[in-house]
């Protein structure tokens, strides 16, 4: 029944989701006007102001669901007018970090079609619906609003003469996207601004369709090489209506897919698999390459305004606009729809704080969260081997060889099941039954003996496997390698981490130059060779970079590979020292630790000043960590034999040049790293003439080996990888 507040409801923009929320308002308002400025045609062509329509969508299966709830057998008729039909895992040929993952039938449906062939078919079917009209080529200007900006009334717009029209409205919808005016309107209103939140991806995709033989595809109607953070380049090959296939490739960042022939079949060439790439090679071009740019997801925080007006909604994109690879955007706005019925069947007027926090928790919440966390992982900004990126690798390796697995990983992207399902306990076992156990080495401290001067070296790892030199900087000590050192042994490498000259209790010789870097250079060579390590991959940080640097400058026939982390080479040091403030800023803290008292200073008062050290914010050290570190250097002697590796002065004599490193060479360096300055890390690469790759990593500290081990690790293997192939 209508009553006296639902009369007309008002619909910008005929895009899904206004589409969408037009559907359900039907079922309660006596008319339902849908406005938009594009010409709307049923020709199968793009929108002109809808850019992404000839690029590759998706309807995941909680989407076709709800649609099929809205418009009941829309699902038969799609199939029956030419869209591709099939099951969500038996059908699609997903890869998943270079794996193809099971295909099991779900019993969830897949619709495969183009974005102008899922529009009009909705559109048409709303279009139809008793007291619905849709006014196309009318632009709109701006609300009519009442009672101080507390109440919308209508809308202003004009058609395509020009000629200005008030639609009045017991309810306006807006859902004109990602380019919503709403927020400026309400300030302009009286009302607070909205929250904004962005997260940047910097994703950008190359489209073209191709007629493809039906054997290159066999039974699947889609291909998906999804990005990964270890390959963030990625690829959906999907057939649509019409015969067609069209191929998308996309990557973030900035390393955008090119669109020239030979660059977009190199790029797909280039993916994790070459699954795309050999579809395209047997397919025919039917048009163009397109390019499309995607910034950052946005979202719009209405749920958390204090005052928002009666009469007024926003739906869609116009809230939430997610990254599109992950073609999350047309199922929010048909979960979103269900909301707003919701809420339409209660009585009176839709109350908005009520319907935002519901359409917040209910639609966008889950999506939004997969988005970000998903996108940061791609961007390189989380660890790949921290616990939760761990697990997700394992759950995406078990659905390489398990159905259960794979059917219930697609459940979760599909949003059909929330991704708690992916934490229960029954899954986890169905996980760890699918993959083999993985192997732990007892990691053992040996005393090892050079030059006089006993080390404690902490040697684990399979026998056999290549060595690995760890060396800490400071205040470490071996221990800042724990989370590394398994990730190493997982890919057969031997570790050899020692506690240095001064940090061993059996190495503290007490004279200040016996700290020069030739004598610390000098303990690691005889602890190799002690071990019967003839060479060895060197891996440093912090301090223990600068040894290691020296060590592939002088002596380049023991080192394998370097890895330096956090600190560049010592002349590139030493110059930007010379000349940039900002490095010379960056090193005033040597000042500190060298001064007349400076280890009373840093120990007195229950060693405060140190303990700041460690739990400042810029060193993201867990309190686990930060404890670790203060026990070992309260034990007596250990902190002021630490700070002689300062007091020798290597850092700025400025009399410690290397020379050129030929080795293959990694330098891993941070953004926020207070103690490098950016010249001083741009500049390393001109002191190495072997294979060199700069690391810039961004929101991470200077400890990175304990904050983001799974990246300093990854980076390890890949310099060892290439020096083996």
């Amino acid at each position: 029944m209508v009553n006296s507040v639902r009369n007309r409801a008002v619909v910008l923009g005929a895009g899904m989701a206004g589409l969408f929320a037009a559907r359900v308002l039907a079922d309660v308002y006596a008319e339902v006007v849908v406005v938009d400025r594009d010409t709307l045609t049923d020709d199968g062509a793009p929108r002109r102001r809808v850019p992404q329509g000839r690029h590759v969508h998706a309807l995941l299966a909680r989407g076709q669901q709800v649609i099929e709830e809205l418009f009941p057998g829309i699902t038969r008729e799609f199939a029956a007018a030419g869209a591709a039909y099939g099951d969500v895992t038996g059908n699609v040929r997903w890869v998943l970090e270079g794996r193809a993952m099971r295909q099991p039938r779900s019993g969830l449906d897949l619709v495969s079609a183009s974005r102008p062939f899922l529009e009009n078919r909705v559109r048409a079917r709303v279009a139809a619906l008793p007291g619905v009209r849709v006014l196309e080529r009318h632009e709109v200007v701006e609300p009519v609003v009442a009672d101080g900006g507390r109440r919308v009334t209508g809308v202003v717009v004009t058609d395509d003469e020009g000629v200005r029209h008030t639609l009045d409205s017991d309810l306006l919808v807006d859902a004109t996207g990602r380019g919503s005016r709403t927020p400026v309107w309400l300030t302009g209103w009286g009302h607070p601004a909205v929250e904004e939140e962005s997260a940047k991806v910097g994703l950008g995709y190359t489209t073209r369709h191709y007629a493809v033989p039906d054997e290159v595809m066999g039974d699947d109607l889609s291909i998906h090489v999804v990005a990964s953070p270890a390959s963030p380049r990625g690829a959906v090959c999907a057939r649509v209506e019409g015969g067609r296939t069209v191929v998308t490739a996309y990557g973030v960042d900035g390393d955008h897919p090119p669109t020239d022939e030979e660059g977009f079949t190199a790029f797909l060439a280039s993916l994790a698999r070459p699954d795309v790439h050999e579809v395209v090679l047997r397919g025919r071009p039917l048009d163009d390459l397109v390019p499309y740019r995607f910034p950052a997801n946005l979202r719009h925080r209405y749920e958390r305004l204090a005052s928002f007006p009666q009469g007024l909604l926003v739906v869609g994109d116009a809230v939430c606009s997610f990254n599109p690879t992950y073609a999350q955007g047309m199922t929010v706005a048909a979960i979103g729809a269900t909301v707003l019925r919701d809420h339409l069947a209660r009585p009176g007027e839709a109350r908005a704080a009520e319907f935002f926090a519901d359409l917040a928790r209910e639609a966008v919440d889950v999506p939004w969260g997969i988005a970000l966390s998903t996108d940061r992982a791609r961007l390189g900004l989380t660890d790949p081997h921290a616990p939760d990126q761990r697990a997700a690798s394992r759950v995406t390796a078990a659905a390489s060889v398990s159905d259960d697995v794979a059917v219930a990983y697609a459940r979760v992207v599909s949003l059909v099941d929330s991704p708690e399902a992916l934490a229960a306990p029954e899954f986890a076992a169905l996980v760890e039954a699918a993959l083999p156990q993985e192997a732990v080495f007892a990691r053992e401290v040996v005393q090892v003996t050079t030059g006089g001067l006993t080390f404690d070296v902490e040697v684990s790892g399979p026998a056999g496997g290549d060595a690995v030199v760890l060396l800490h900087g400071w205040p470490h000590c071996f221990a800042s390698w724990t989370d590394v050192i398994p990730l190493l042994h997982r890919a057969g490498l031997r570790t050899i981490a020692p506690n240095q000259r001064g940090y061993s209790p059996l190495a503290r010789p007490e004279p200040v130059e016996e700290y020069r870097l030739p004598l610390l250079a000098g303990d690691v060579l005889g602890i190799l060779d002690e071990l019967g390590v003839a060479r060895a991959h060197v891996v440093g940080h912090d301090w223990g970079a600068i040894v290691a640097w020296y060590l592939a400058a002088r002596h380049p026939e023991r080192v394998r590979t370097l890895t330096a982390v956090a600190f560049p080479h010592l002349d590139a040091y030493q110059e930007a020292y010379r000349v940039d403030a900002e490095q010379q800023e960056a090193s005033s803290y040597i000042g500190l630790l060298t001064a007349e008292g400076s280890t009373d200073y840093w120990l007195g008062d229950d060693a405060a000043r140190l303990r700041e050290l460690l739990a400042g914010a810029d060193n993201a050290l867990t309190a686990e960590q930060q404890a670790r570190y203060l026990a070992f250097h309260s034990t007596p002697g250990t902190f002021h034999a630490a700070l002689n590796w300062y007091r020798a002065g290597t850092l700025l004599d400025g009399r410690s040049a290397f020379g050129t490193v030929r080795v293959p060479t990694t330098f891993v360096w941070s953004e926020e790293d207070a103690s490098v300055s950016t010249l001083a890390a741009e500049s390393t690469g001109a002191y190495v003439s072997g294979p060199y790759r700069l690391v810039t990593l961004k929101g991470v500290s200077h400890w990175q080996p304990q904050e983001v081990p799974g990246l300093v690790a990854e980076e390890i293997l890949g310099v060892i990888g290439a020096e083996s192939a």
